[in-house]
């Protein structure tokens, strides 16, 4: 499951490819028993669309759809990122998983680890929903989670990752500050306006066009 998801991020597979369960088993080494099962379940989570008449496709990742996602994010994580400042006044250590996190993905972008990188953003942000210790939200936030992996994995293909550290870096430095109103303005330019400013259809047409001119 994770490698499909990985293959994703990383353009191995692009939004809209049919899928196909040999194959898929094939391309990753593996028999097609847990392929299957992977499939089952990231249909459940959006990654994998199982239409009628056109089989099944990864997600479109268009315009329409990442605003739909961005938007689903946007409340949730304003709301987390009220809960969180509120544990973090009552426990100062609280901040510290995140913290992790972070030097973390330092550490990837040193490395040159764009996949690392894609996943760890994600880990952020899971982790900040989990630290405002509102399971509800959680719970909402995690089906996400993976669709978020992906999307962060093709914004790697076109933008540097230490720029993606740094807004990282600003997020934690915000929360330190404390100071809601700042906090909730700088989720939502990390969340909507940095995701907005890259052309993922794009960069999907062309590494599709790249993909068949090598096929031949």
């Amino acid at each position: 499951m994770d490698a499909i998801v990985e293959a994703t991020a990383t353009g191995a597979f692009l939004p809209g490819d049919r899928i196909v369960e040999a194959e898929v088993a094939r391309a990753l080494n593996v028999s097609r028993v847990p392929v299957r099962e992977a499939l089952r379940i990231l249909e459940s989570q959006g990654i994998v669309i199982n239409a009628r008449y056109r089989g099944m496709r990864l997600m479109d990742v268009t315009v329409e759809r990442l605003e739909k996602i961005l938007k689903v994010r946007t409340a949730l994580e304003t709301l987390a990122t009220r809960e969180v400042l509120e544990a973090i006044r009552r426990d100062s250590a609280t901040i510290k998983p995140l913290e992790q996190v972070v030097a973390e993905l330092h550490q990837a972008a040193d490395r040159g680890d764009s996949y690392g990188v894609a996943r760890l953003d994600t880990e952020f942000h899971r982790t900040l929903c989990r630290l405002s210790g509102n399971d509800v939200l959680l719970h909402m936030w995690e089906p996400l989670s993976r669709q978020l992996t992906i999307i962060f994995g093709l914004s790697t293909l076109q933008k540097d990752l230490g720029l993606i550290v740094k807004e990282h870096d600003e997020l934690l430095e915000k929360i330190k500050a404390g100071n809601v109103g700042d906090l909730i303005e700088a989720v939502q330019v990390h969340i909507l306006d940095y995701s907005r400013a890259l052309d993922y259809e794009g960069l999907i047409e062309l590494r599709r066009r790249n993909r068949k001119r090598k096929a031949g």
